[in-house]
């Protein structure tokens, strides 16, 4: 017999909370009860093409359509009301990422929600893509990888708006772009033991044209290091374009490379051994997180395991705040530190892991 549907909900319409909206019209894991956005057209015209009663405020979404999980897809600024609702109502939560504006927020997250045992899920849905799920299945076949390299490049436009306050949105490229990158690389090679970063922050563009005024950076540029001398370098950045995104896994006997749509594995020589075509689109990529989530969210058990919880993302967390420090430093800091210095160490942000993750 097959699992109920859930009752869920999508709270916020930019892009990533349209392709969760259609992802879950894909699935029967979900039965869509709700959708809520501030833009009164937006969310109307949403109501109207996928059938389902659509909300302006997001408290009476929760409170009249009673879904059992929630997707969220809100700036991060609104992020801490909306959860502390969720908490108050026994309501199970996916989040698009980053977790929180900082590793202090996203940490109060998870231990809120490990009290009320309830599940709390980050979107870091580039371990569904089947190009980086085979280079992390496979990642062994190359020997120990002894070099890494990821990078996320996106102009985004002078338009920052929330994007462009610290306060608002925790940090830029580093927080937004390159949390991504660096998911990916904590995932494949674990936490790195030292991370040495410059972030910067452009006050012009083309040369004459000023940008509007924002505190929040621009490009980032990591090394994060390993034991045994092994290295990743990550970069990111929101001011050039065309949008780019590779991982890269170096090893003793050959290489692993991967983007979105593929993953090549090459022997020492660099001849190829195996190519993945992977032509899934983000919607079913968005399918395959919220029916993971979904899957998990019966059982209610927040000591159980799930596909990217948000204490496993309290390990990129860490490495992110760790880069921040070392660009006000200007010297290597240690990631383990970060979180110490909030009482956790970096097995219990595994609690909830997959053995397969």
């Amino acid at each position: 017999m097959s699992e109920p549907s859930i009752p869920a909900a999508v709270i916020g319409l930019g892009a990533f909370g349209r392709r969760t909206l259609e992802a879950l019209t894909d699935t029967s894991c979900a039965k869509l009860v709700g959708v809520a956005d501030r833009d009164a057209r937006r969310v109307e015209e949403a109501g109207r093409e996928f059938n389902v009663p659509a909300y302006t405020d997001n408290r009476q979404l929760l409170l009249s359509a009673k879904p059992k999980a929630v997707f969220l897809a809100i700036p991060p600024m609104y992020a801490p009301e909306l959860l502390e609702a969720c908490l108050e109502l026994g309501i199970h939560v996916w989040k698009e990422a980053p977790l929180g504006r900082n590793l202090s927020e996203a940490a109060a997250f998870v231990r809120r929600f490990d009290e009320k045992k309830l599940l709390l899920a980050v979107g870091t849905q580039r371990r569904f893509a089947a190009s980086y799920r085979g280079a992390h299945e496979q990642r062994d076949q190359i020997g120990e990888v002894f070099l890494a390299r990821a990078h996320y490049l996106f102009n985004w436009g002078p338009e920052l708006r929330w994007r462009g306050d610290k306060q608002s949105a925790g940090g830029g490229a580093l927080l937004e772009l390159g949390y991504h990158p660096i998911d990916l690389l904590v995932w494949m090679l674990g936490l790195p033991e030292q991370v040495y970063g410059v972030v910067a922050r452009e006050q012009f563009r083309n040369g004459d044209e000023p940008r509007p005024p924002h505190d929040t950076d621009d490009t980032v540029s990591a090394i994060l290091r390993y034991g045994q001398d092994r290295t990743a370098a990550v970069v990111a950045s929101r001011i050039s374009g065309p949008v780019s995104e590779e991982l890269a896994l170096h090893g003793r006997d050959g290489s692993i490379t991967a983007n979105s749509q593929s993953r090549v594995i090459r022997n020492s020589d660099g001849d190829v051994l195996n190519h993945l075509r992977d032509d899934a689109s983000p919607r079913v990529v968005f399918q395959r997180q919220a029916e993971a989530f979904l899957t998990a969210v019966p059982a209610g058990d927040a000591q159980g395991r799930y596909a990217c919880s948000a204490a496993e993302n309290l390990l990129t967390h860490a490495v992110i705040d760790a880069i921040y420090l070392s660009h006000r430093t200007g010297q290597p800091e240690r990631p383990v530190d970060q979180l110490r210095m909030h009482g956790l160490e970096p097995g219990e942000c595994l609690k909830h892991s997959l053995t397969t993750d």
